[in-house]
């Protein structure tokens, strides 16, 4: 995997990887809070023979810079998708299938908004479109954060979020490369969000892949799968055996669910 930087502004320059075909449908990854492109590493890998495929560590995570003195305005969800969408303006990709994990859907959900036109399709995995934490939740997480640190974050990580040890492993360097202001930033902008509404108002083929061991997030799904379960390109498919980061603990069963998603994009949009 060949990584590249694209400087987007005075003080803005992006990690990101392509490869594959530059005449085929552009495949964009974007990991979640804390990760970065390494998480898709085995999905470029698959998809680069069918597909241009992008990655991205969205700014302050990975080898992407990060604000001086940042504000929280600098870590919305906003925020980064116009990152995503200047880095997609500076490749000259005018359209992509989207793929987002945790607040990776989020950034999707926020490039509909800003473009629907951008999108030819949204899969999400690890991601509620709803969430009200309460502030004892929310101050928890970030006395937790400030208490250990990115190196300590990152030791939790290692420990709790799969049962896979190599899974540990990878997500535990990435999360060292994190930068502490942009985990307490985001922390505080995505303690409560609502983007219901997005939902309701675009009809792009969207998919929601579901971990059964994805615990916490399976339970804020419900009211987002009611409402997703009408729109008319909509697919909700199970991985039982997989938690919050499925693309890495069974990528074999995630790529041929992305795979066949896509497939039946390809013959709608032929037909």
């Amino acid at each position: 995997m060949k990584n590249e930087k694209a400087k987007l502004g005075d003080n803005v320059e992006i990690e990101y990887s392509l490869s594959g075909a530059e005449s085929e449908e552009t495949l964009l990854f974007v990991h979640g809070l804390g990760s970065n492109l390494d998480q898709f590493e085995l999905q470029q890998q698959y998809f680069a023979k069918n597909y241009q495929v992008l990655l991205i560590s969205l700014h302050g995570h990975g080898n992407s810079s990060a604000p001086i003195d940042p504000t929280p305005a600098d870590y919305t969800v906003r925020e980064m998708a116009r990152d995503v969408q200047a880095l997609l303006t500076h490749l000259g990709i005018n359209k992509v299938h989207f793929v987002g994990n945790s607040m990776g859907g989020l950034v999707g959900y926020e490039l509909l908004e800003m473009d629907e036109g951008l999108l030819s399709s949204l899969t999400t995995f690890g991601t509620t479109a709803r969430l009200h934490s309460s502030r004892f939740t929310l101050w928890s997480l970030l006395i937790m954060l400030r208490l250990l640190g990115p190196k300590g974050i990152a030791w939790l990580v290692g420990r709790s979020a799969s049962r896979d040890k190599a899974v540990r492993a990878r997500l535990k360097r990435m999360y060292e490369m994190v930068s502490k202001d942009a985990l307490e930033l985001i922390i505080m902008n995505i303690a409560d969000y609502d983007y219901m509404d997005t939902i309701c108002r675009h009809n792009i083929p969207m998919m929601l892949i579901r971990g059964g061991k994805d615990k916490e997030i399976n339970k804020k799904l419900d009211p987002v799968l009611e409402i997703m379960g009408n729109k008319p390109y909509f697919e909700l498919v199970e991985m039982t055996n997989a938690g919050h980061f499925a693309n890495m603990e069974k990528p074999s069963d995630f790529n041929e669910i992305l795979k066949r998603f896509l497939l039946k994009q390809s013959i709608r949009n032929y037909l």
